[in-house]
């Protein structure tokens, strides 16, 4: 019990954190973002790259969604 209280407030507090600071959090992923595609048009095998990355984005969904 006690456990799943402290989970549970931790879970808000960094709620809290990301949307006191959404902007700042929203600014950095774009960054990050555009970033990563320049790295990926200018690396050599794009097409390999995002298929690896649309298989772990797959992976994370399909553990969340079932």
């Amino acid at each position: 019990m006690m456990t799943t209280i402290l989970a549970f407030a931790i879970l808000c507090a960094s709620t809290l954190l990301v949307l006191g600071n959404l902007r700042m959090v929203a600014h950095d992923t774009r960054v990050a973002l555009v970033e990563a595609v320049g790295r990926l048009r200018r690396s050599g095998n794009p097409g390999a790259k995002l298929s690896f990355a649309a298989l772990w984005v797959m992976i994370f969904a399909l553990s969340f969604l079932l």
